[in-house]
């Protein structure tokens, strides 16, 4: 039973679909004949009265006129069609010259990107279009059948009535959406037609040589200080309105509503919020005239850098402004769910008490939304522009001669070379005082900072090293300064030379010394210990420069080392012993010890040389005979004079000694002045007869 009443109910449904159908073909038949959706308007419109925004006391009133008024939308759709259809035989575009100005060029461009968004936008369109059309035209079937069910049924005339307009405002609605999908056909048509005139055009100016005028750079000069005198208005605005705002907030009496308190507390936001889009805007206005000024120098000076420029910002650039574009998007989603959910409070409860604080809350709301899309716009905009200016600069290097490519990629191989040589290697945090407060700063160390800086502290030393040695020359000829002592001032000096010289190698290479600050513990250990007795040899050679104990030349006595000072230097000093070896000897210990300087006042030296004659000889011969040989010599001093003095009476014979001087200068040898008058005396004492003593007796 169930199955074949089951059966015939499908049976008996068969009839009404196919006259539902046939009725929806006769509708949509009857709404494409000519002047029928004209008289049908005007038929309505004498049966409608004064509009009313009732629906529960006149229900056929209320679908008659929302029947009007969509009857009313198809024939402005179809006078809308026609119009775009007899544009679309001639396109505006069809009809303007390729431009060859920078403006021109740039503004045809950004149409180009219009009619490409206005495209991309018809066919999303076009395509909820058809998705809705399907839906209504399965409620106008089920419209149609309802109605044919209620005719069949025979019930009362007014119910078959709303059927009846029910199924006619359905069918008008399908035949507006069909009419919408026409009217985006054509309006995607003449966009296609505008988007390829234009685009010819654009590639016939490609060929040629953009022409950038005066007018071109101060309009754009214009544009930009326009805008940013615009923006920064607008931010004075926002910052007093934050501080009326912000005192009305504290002058507020506690009880009042949180509704209110919370509408005062959004305002201020939406104060900061437009000073920070402010802000926002002023940083994409001086990326905008930087991206002017590289189309300018692509264009107007043929600078093959600003290709290089473009290709390497561009990328960056647009990835930051699409981070700032979602950031905005989510931002409205929120603030649009804000107003949504306020919107739907207030349909709820219209007359509640809090109803216009309500209200307020979502006024400011939409005064947020709508800051935050102008931004987002603001966004596109310049996105844009540097999406065109890169598409010309790719289109123009295609077509680039061969020398104009040798010249890109020369600039191509410098950039790179200077993107290399600004390679960061590692950061290091640098602590600088600003306004009494200490602030760190990343300071980067590149490949070029680390290249640099030994190339400057080698010119700084070479520098260094020069001046010092003309400086120890002046010193030592022109003003007289002693040769040991030009030359410990020319270390000193070279060593501070030295210091400022790595110093200044690291401020101009820009490598802070927070870069060396690992090794600072290495350092201070190093300086605490190892470095205690440098330091105090140092300050020993500055005590030596400035007293003068002994200078180069002097012959000196430390313990049992005798010798000439041969060197001072800022740590040691040289002294040569009468076998020519070296000694170095601490600054420290010649400052801390005695030293017996022999040249210190004179360095005319007294000498003895003692000889014993027989007992049995005359001491007056013996005398004159030593004091003929020392002054045969040539080598001794003749002020004093030698002299000859009997010494004692020896065991076997007669002690003589001779006193004599000599100047201890460099290349003096004492050894060899006594053997060489050792030598002469005994020739003296073989002329005058004169016998040396025999050995003395051994004892035992």
């Amino acid at each position: 039973m169930v199955d074949a009443h089951g059966q015939r109910s499908k049976v008996q449904r068969i009839p009404r679909l196919i006259a539902a159908m046939f009725l929806l073909a006769c509708c949509i038949a009857q709404a494409t004949a000519p002047g029928s959706l004209g008289e049908r308007a005007r038929a309505l419109r004498a049966l409608l009265g004064p509009a009313s925004e009732s629906v529960a006391e006149d229900r056929a009133g209320f679908l008659r006129r929302q029947l009007l008024a969509s009857l009313e939308r198809r024939i402005d759709m179809e006078r809308a069609i026609q119009d775009v259809a007899n544009l679309g035989k001639h396109p505006p575009a069809a009809r303007a010259p390729a431009p060859t100005g920078l403006l021109a060029i740039d503004d045809q461009r950004r149409e180009v990107q219009r009619l490409e968004a206005e495209l991309t936008g018809g066919e999303r369109r076009r395509a909820i279009l058809l998705l809705e059309r399907a839906q209504v035209a399965k409620q106008l079937a089920d419209s149609a059948a309802h109605q044919r069910a209620l005719v069949d049924q025979r019930a009362p005339s007014a119910d078959i009535e709303l059927a009846s307009l029910e199924s006619e405002l359905t069918e008008s609605a399908t035949a507006e959406i069909d009419l919408m999908v026409r009217l985006v056909d054509v309006q995607q048509d003449l966009a296609r037609r505008e988007r390829d005139a234009l685009a010819r055009k654009l590639v016939e100016s490609s060929a040629k040589d953009v022409v950038v005028t005066e007018r071109d750079a101060a309009t754009i000069d214009a544009r930009l200080r326009a805008r940013g005198a615009e923006l920064r208005r607008r931010m004075a605005s926002a910052a007093a309105s934050r501080e009326r705002l912000r005192a009305e907030l504290l002058a507020a009496p506690s009880d009042a509503p949180p509704l209110r308190i919370e509408t005062m507390k959004e305002r201020i936001a939406n104060a900061d919020i437009d000073l920070e889009l402010g802000r926002e805007g002023l940083l994409n206005l001086a990326t905008e005239q930087l991206a002017w000024q590289v189309a300018l120098r692509f264009y107007r000076d043929k600078d093959p850098q600003s290709i290089v420029e473009a290709r390497e910002n561009g990328p960056m650039l647009a990835e930051r402004l699409q981070r700032r574009r979602e950031f905005l998007q989510q931002l409205s989603e929120q603030v649009l769910a804000r107003s949504g959910t306020l919107t739907t409070e207030l349909t709820q409860a219209p007359n509640a008490p809090d109803a216009a604080d309500r209200r307020a809350l979502r006024d400011v709301f939409d005064q947020r939304l709508h800051m935050i899309e102008r931004a987002a716009f603001d966004e596109r905009q310049l996105e844009q522009l540097v999406a065109r200016i890169r598409t010309d600069f790719d289109a123009r290097v295609g077509i680039a001669t061969w020398p104009e490519r040798l010249r890109l990629g020369w600039a191509t191989v410098r950039a790179a070379g200077s993107q290399l040589w600004n390679f960061e290697l590692f950061t290091v945090q640098q602590s600088i005082e600003v306004d009494g407060r200490k602030t760190q700063v990343p300071r980067g160390v590149t490949i070029g900072k680390v290249i640099k800086a030994p190339l400057l502290l080698l010119l700084g030393l070479w520098l260094a090293v020069k001046a010092t040695a003309l400086g120890e020359r002046w010193l030592h000829r022109r003003r007289g300064v002693d040769e040991g002592r030009a030359r410990l001032m020319r270390r000193w000096a070279l060593a501070l030379l030295v210091a400022a010289a790595v110093l200044a190698s690291l401020i101009l290479a820009g490598i802070p010394l927070a870069a060396f600050a690992f090794i600072g513990g290495a350092v201070a250990i190093g300086i605490g210990f190892g470095m205690q007795a440098l330091f105090k040899n140092l300050i020993s050679g500055v005590l030596v420069l400035v007293e003068r104990p002994f200078r180069l030349g002097d012959v000196i006595e430390v313990g049992t080392l005798r010798g000439t000072v041969v060197d001072i230097d800022l740590r040691t000093s040289v002294v040569r012993d009468a076998d020519g070896a070296d000694t170095l000897i601490p600054n420290s210990v010649l400052m801390e010890e005695n030293v017996k300087n022999v040249t210190f006042r004179s360095r005319v030296h007294r000498q003895m040389l003692d000889v014993v004659v027989d007992g049995a000889s005359d001491p007056r011969a013996v005398s004159d005979a030593m004091r003929d040989a020392a002054a045969r010599h040539g080598q001794l001093a003749d002020d004093p004079e030698p002299v000859v003095l009997l010494e004692a009476f020896a065991d076997n014979g007669l002690r003589f000694v001779l006193h004599y001087w000599i100047e201890l200068t460099p290349g003096t040898d004492r050894r060899r002045i006594a053997s060489d008058l050792r030598l002469m005396i005994l020739g003296a004492f073989e002329d005058a007869g004169i016998r040396m003593a025999p050995p003395p007796p051994r004892l035992g």
